[in-house]
């Protein structure tokens, strides 16, 4: 006799208790009040993976699970940090004395953020010498998912320390110490901290990404998808009106660790990058033609399209490397999978731009692509594992518009775009699918568009 597998569902945080939450926790662990309250969300890519380093688009939205950080000023130099979810792991160093490969764990990400303030921020980020801080951290976002627990880490950690330092800056008094330049209006800012976020990822916690989930939790406009340009880190948000038609993201947390096993980032990245170089490219990106929406195409049009440009793109590019280092020693689906999806973030980006004109066949069409992209994700890429196949594969069965893998693979969460009514049927059937498969339980996360990285409470005596 079969069981009938219940859906998990997670709970969505109130935005104020997490607030009150962290303060509290605060309180116990120091013994003091917080001068402030500070986060950041996880995001939620759409579209586009493994392209960021390659100058492609990408097309992430902020997630409502974000990581809460309360910190207070120090003035001695020391930077201390706790989290909720490390208990009894406390972390504390001089900054001064930070240098990459010297720290391990989850505190590379708080110290890599206040390492890179003082090398690569500019005088006006630079952490003054004097400064220190006190943290408590409580991360929402679900780790390992693939929904990038970490840059919201490293998002929320910057603002933190910029704010906190302030009063120890010439020119911002403690009469006004978070000046409203700190804030989201301010995008010229939040990229370059953007900029320090990737740089303490890449130099101290030794996780070479492109930057597309730091833009995404820095900058991203509130109940918005952004399209990213990585060539210059340009942003275009995008309005998605899904509840108008009567749809809604489905986001599982598949419990299958997202672990880039064997080097497995490392290897495609490099693989893409010595094409680029073959063809005398700064980006792989630039290989192909600037618009790539096919807005005067019907979707099998552009579909045969962008096919063909793919396969004559990856033709040459293997071509321009064998020339220059012999044959490739990697799969050409390696190849092929980052041509694909940036032709795909360029037709997807262009038919949710316009669904208001194009109507409900935009977010079908868009759906397809989703499930495109995952195809070229398992196949090509070759970063899936079967608890993904199932979960696709089960969504698609019951009605889903489109399904695929969120972040670099090899486990993590999947997002499928589904219609709100049978948002519930499909959850049932995922979760039934994995009872029979024997697989761990997935956890199926509510999803609302959610807002970027800010400042939410200060004391009155920091003020």
């Amino acid at each position: 006799m079969t069981t009938t597998a219940i859906p998990q569902w997670a709970s969505l945080p109130e935005h104020q208790d997490e607030i009150q939450r962290v303060r509290q926790a605060f309180r116990q662990t120091y013994g003091k009040e917080p001068d402030g309250v500070w986060s950041a969300p996880g995001r939620l890519n759409l579209l586009g993976e493994y392209i960021d380093f390659l100058g492609g688009s990408c097309m992430p939205m902020p997630l409502p699970y974000r990581t809460y950080i309360a910190g207070s000023l120090r003035r001695d130099g020391v930077l201390r940090a706790s989290s909720l979810q490390m208990p009894g792991d406390e972390r504390t160093i001089v900054i001064r004395d930070i240098q990459p490969g010297h720290i391990k764990g989850w505190f590379t990400y708080v110290a890599g953020v206040a390492w890179a303030m003082n090398h690569e921020g500019g005088r006006d980020i630079m952490l003054p010498r004097q400064f220190g801080a006190d943290l408590l951290i409580n991360s929402r976002v679900p780790v390992g998912g693939g929904l990038s627990s970490s840059a919201a880490l490293e998002c929320s950690t910057a603002l933190a320390l910029l704010d906190l330092s302030c009063p120890l800056r010439p020119g911002c008094p403690d009469t006004d110490a978070v000046p409203s330049d700190r804030s989201p209006d301010n995008d010229a800012l939040r990229a370059r901290l953007a900029q320090v976020c990737i740089t303490a990822e890449n130099k101290v916690a030794g996780a070479h990404t492109g930057g597309l989930d730091q833009t995404a939790s820095l900058r991203s406009k509130p109940g918005q998808a952004l399209v990213v340009d990585f060539r210059d880190f340009s942003i275009d948000p995008i309005h998605l009106n899904l509840q108008k038609h009567g749809l809604s993201f489905l986001v599982v947390d598949t419990n299958t660790p997202h672990a880039l096993a064997h080097n497995g980032f490392a290897a495609r990245r490099a693989a893409s990058e010595s094409c680029a170089q073959a063809l005398g490219l700064t980006y792989l990106r630039d290989a192909l033609p600037e618009d790539l929406s096919c807005a005067h195409h019907d979707e099998r049009e552009a579909k045969e399209w962008r096919l063909e440009l793919v396969d004559s793109s990856v033709n040459r590019s293997l071509t321009a490397l064998e020339e220059r280092e012999g044959p490739a020693t990697f799969p050409r689906g390696w190849v092929r999978h980052a041509f694909h999806d940036m032709t795909l973030v360029g037709r997807a980006s262009y038919l949710l731009k316009h669904a208001d004109e194009l109507g409900y066949r935009a977010f079908e069409e868009a759906g397809r692509i989703f499930t495109e992209s995952f195809i070229s994700m398992r196949d090509e890429l070759r970063v899936s594992r079967p608890e993904i196949d199932v979960a696709v594969e089960a969504c698609l069965a019951h009605g889903a518009l489109g399904a695929r893998i969120v972040g670099g693979g090899f486990g993590g969460a999947v997002m499928a775009l589904v219609k709100t009514s049978r948002l519930e049927e499909t959850a049932q059937a995922l979760a039934q699918a994995y009872a029979e498969h024997g697989y761990a339980e997935p956890r199926f996360l509510p999803m609302v568009a959610g807002f970027p990285a800010d400042c939410d409470w200060l004391s009155e005596n920091f003020r």
